[in-house]
Order: structure tokens, then sequence, then C-alpha cells
């Protein structure tokens, strides 16, 4: 019986819990998953599971993957992400380029459906190492664009946090009130950073605040006299890594400094405000990803809180013109 796919159902979702667990453990990719983070991306309101997300199917044994992370389709292009595995004893066979053709003809159907009007980007990351991934997604049209560092520490050490710039405090993330405060400066921080796509109310609530992941006691803000948000660093922690690794991770999502408060140390500061209040709070590590050539030369501000590199990572991108 020749392997089918299909749009995903919600009953596949523990066999894929095992499929990525299963993948993870061959290509040693420090991306862990458990069924509830499955769950949770599933339930994006702008997914269409049935056609977004496809299950290679051998019989009734889940043998492969692609998935596609839709973003809001305003601005000046529809940029989708792409992801996709195979299990590692079925590789070789072909599921891999038929799941990798499919994913593509999945996002120019979005493209065709949602913005014609605009151009489309398919953007997929992985490991640089990987070759055989660099050499399936070419077959598809995505060639190198970026490149990602995964810097991490641990166990956390101690940090002299120092003060903040003149006329600035820090204080935790309040979700009263900061929610969409927040949102707007990070969508006007990372405005000109390339291949950032503003984030939308709802989006952000899903993917961000309102993730089971986040973790808004150790999220810190720094802020002005009347309260505005100059700097943030957004913290995250994944049940699946500890599960895993037996080890609590302070995932740094997100790193911010708004441009009139550029050029004071108050990134440096701040991280090590948020690194002291991770470790205060139990955790045994952090980690956050950067891009190399990132413009605001962040990866020096990491390397002096005493983040060293893990990973190198790949984002591969095609780019279609508009349709109309």
């Amino acid at each position: 019986m020749p392997v089918e796919l299909r749009g995903i159902r919600p009953d596949d979702l523990p066999a894929l819990d095992v499929l990525l667990r299963e993948v993870e453990a061959v290509d040693q990719t420090d991306e862990h998953y458990d069924l509830a983070d499955l769950e949770e991306e599933l339930a994006d309101p702008l997914l269409d599971p049935s056609r977004d997300w496809l299950v290679a199917l051998d019989g009734d044994t889940l043998v492969g993957c692609s998935r596609l992370t839709p973003r809001d389709p305003g601005g000046t292009a529809l940029t989708t992400y792409g992801s996709g595995c195979v299990h590692p004893d079925r590789r070789g066979e072909g599921i891999g380029t038929r799941l990798a053709a499919a994913m593509l003809a999945r996002a120019q159907e979005r493209h065709r459906e949602l913005a014609p009007h605009l151009p489309a980007h398919l953007k997929v990351s992985g490991v640089t190492e990987h070759v055989a991934q660099r050499d399936l997604l070419a077959g598809i049209g995505l060639v190198p664009d970026r490149y990602t560092l995964t810097l991490g520490v641990g166990p956390l050490p101690e940090q002299e946090v120092g003060a903040l710039p003149e006329g600035l405090a820090v204080r935790r993330y309040d979700a009263a009130g900061d929610e969409e405060a927040l949102r707007l400066v990070h969508n006007e921080v990372f405005r000109d950073h390339p291949g950032s796509v503003a984030w939308t109310p709802e989006e952000w609530r899903h993917w961000v605040t309102g993730s089971r992941s986040f973790r808004g006691d150790v999220t810190l803000l720094a802020v002005d006299a009347d309260g505005g948000i100059a700097g943030y660093v957004q913290v995250d922690e994944y049940d699946a890594v500890r599960q895993v690794t037996g080890l609590r991770e302070a995932w740094i999502a997100r790193v911010g400094t708004t441009r009139a408060h550029r050029g004071r140390g108050l990134a440096s500061v701040l991280l090590r405000h948020a690194l002291e209040a991770c470790r205060a709070a139990g955790f045994d590590r952090a980690a956050l990803d950067v891009d190399s050539a990132n413009p605001t030369g962040a990866l020096g501000v990491y390397e002096r809180a005493g983040m060293a590199l893990e990973k190198h990572w790949t984002t591969y991108l095609r780019t279609d013109p508009p349709v109309d």
C-alpha cells in the first residue's frame, strides 16, 4: 500500500507527538514538543488544519508530516512558515519529497486565496549542518536567506545587574495592562528588521501572551516616568523541554529596545535583570535565538551576559510574485 498524504485530524495528534519526539532524538535539533503544544498550535485562528497540516500515513502508521504556520496577510507580503519531517527509519523513500511538494502547493493556494496582489514568502528553518534538508528544500525552490544562532547558558550564574539608564525603572509584565502596549512596542522595535512581520492582536494573544508557555512573572519591562515601555525581555518556558532534559529552561523569546533608548546599554542591563529573575525563580538554564546579522548588535549583548553558541540555523526562503 502506498503512503497516503492527507490533512491532519485531531485524533492524529498523539501519533504526531510520538513522531516528533523520535525525529528529534535522531536529528538533535533541541526542539521539543508535547501533546498540549501541538493542540495549541492546531488552534491557531489563522490555520485551516485540514489543508495546512499534512500527515503521511503508511496504513495506520504516521511516518511523516508537513506543517504551515500562516501569518496575517496585511503589510507588504504574505508570509507563511513551513516545517516538516519524516521518521528516520523511512527516509530515502521519497516521502519527504512528496510532503515538500504538497506543502509548497498549499502555500501557493493560500497565496491565491488570501493575497494574490502581494508577493508571497515561504520560509523554513533548519539546522545548517542538515544537508539533506537543504537539498530537499532546494528542490521546491527555497534557498538560504538568513542565519540564526542559538545561544545558551547553564547553570544560570548570579548576575551583577547594574544600573538602568537614568529615568528608567524595571518591573514585571502586568497581564491586566501591558498586553497591547507590549505588542505595539515590539512591532515598532522590529519594524525595519529583515523578514519581520507585524503581529496582529489575535496572533499576539494566541502565540505570545495567551500561550501556555508564556512566563509573565519573569518577563520584564523597562519603563520611563510616564509608564512608557523603553525595553523588554519576554520569556517562555516549555514543559516538553523539562520532560526531555530534566531542566527548566528560560527561553528568551523576545528582546527589544525602542529607538529613542538605544545606545545607552539598556538591553544589556535589562537582560541581566531577566536572567537573574529566572535564576531566582528556579530556572536551570536560559537560551535564545539571534539573527547572526542583527543590526542592533544584539549578539554582543548576549555573549557579555555569559551566553555561548549552541546551534547554527539557516532560514530558507522562496518568494513568489503577485499572481494578479
